[in-house]
């Protein structure tokens, strides 16, 4: 997949590069979040706050301490793994949709922050003003592209890399059992809460280098980020590959970034639409694409890549 990846640049129109880049952002938003919640079984709604607190403090690094871009997407990554970790420790002594309550009245105060500041420390409802990111400015559209595409590459193959070397460990194992029977995998001597924050941890902080990295591209960060368009958006890329398997995010982020780009033509029925798609999705696929498309690849070529 990777080598499809970094070839496409030298195949396909410099627009559909853009929406590549939106595809690697928004495959490791939905990554992480599948971590959190399709398998370790948090019902958590915080993880497009992660994303913007990261991207935030990447940009106001830059804009007020010049500090190099790369350099502040660790300081972004460390804000994202902080702010996960406020959000786990209430959130761990509460089940279901209390879990959802608790994150989503964290992600619309923070939104409404963000919206309302008159100070000009977040620029407001209109966002941080522009800076320079990882390319340079003085580079032509079709060289910046071009970068920040294999950048964006770069991040969307080290966050799957990491996703995978996970859940293929002892964590991993920890993960999926707390997700399905909490009180099953202490009778094991799995911690519930250690893991749980483990795994509230490493997703935000995947999350907090997609949401840098995006802060980066645009050269600005705007709450628009946060809107309930963009969650659900993500939440159906979970739904429609499959949450819980570790290829569902990436092949529904696929599927979903390149039919939310045609939707926009139709932006009053965009979330409409996605609705409609979460709903015939879950009564007819309820596993996802993932599970089908793996049964597909192993019935006629006796292989298992994407579950």
């Amino acid at each position: 997949m990777s080598v499809i990846f970094g070839i496409l640049p030298f195949i396909i129109p410099e627009y559909l590069l853009s929406t590549m880049i939106l595809f690697f952002v928004w495959a490791v938003v939905a990554q992480s979040w599948n971590l959190v919640w399709g398998i370790a079984g948090l019902w958590s709604m915080g993880q497009m706050a992660i994303f913007a607190m990261a991207g935030y403090c990447t940009g106001w690094l830059i804009i007020h301490f010049n500090l190099s871009p790369f350099i502040s997407v660790f300081f972004g990554i460390i804000i994202s793994v902080f702010a996960s970790l406020i959000i786990a420790l209430p959130s761990i002594r509460l089940q279901g949709v209390y879990v959802i309550l608790m994150t989503i009245s964290f992600h619309e105060i923070f939104r409404i922050l963000l919206t309302n500041d008159t100070t000009g420390f977040t620029g407001g409802i209109f966002g941080l003003p522009m800076y320079e990111g990882f390319v340079s400015d003085s580079l032509g559209f079709s060289e910046k592209i071009f970068v920040q595409y294999y950048i964006g590459l770069a991040m969307f193959v080290f966050a799957t890399l990491i996703i995978w070397l996970v859940l293929n460990s002892r964590l991993g194992l920890a993960f999926k059992a707390i997700g399905l029977e909490p009180i099953y995998a202490s009778s094991r001597g799995i911690s519930v809460y250690g893991t749980q924050i483990k795994a509230f941890l490493i997703g935000g902080g995947l999350a907090g280098i997609a949401g840098a990295y995006w802060a980066q591209y645009f050269g600005t960060m705007q709450p628009a980020v946060l809107s309930y368009d963009t969650m659900v958006l993500v939440f159906a890329m979970m739904v429609v590959g499959g949450w819980g398997t570790f290829s569902g995010p990436i092949i529904g982020a696929l599927i979903m970034v390149f039919i939310s780009e045609f939707l926009h033509a139709t932006h009053q029925y965009r979330l409409m639409i996605l609705g409609i798609l979460i709903i015939s999705t879950s009564v007819l696929l309820p596993g996802g694409l993932a599970p089908l498309i793996n049964k597909f690849f192993n019935k006629y070529f006796k292989i298992n890549i994407f579950v």
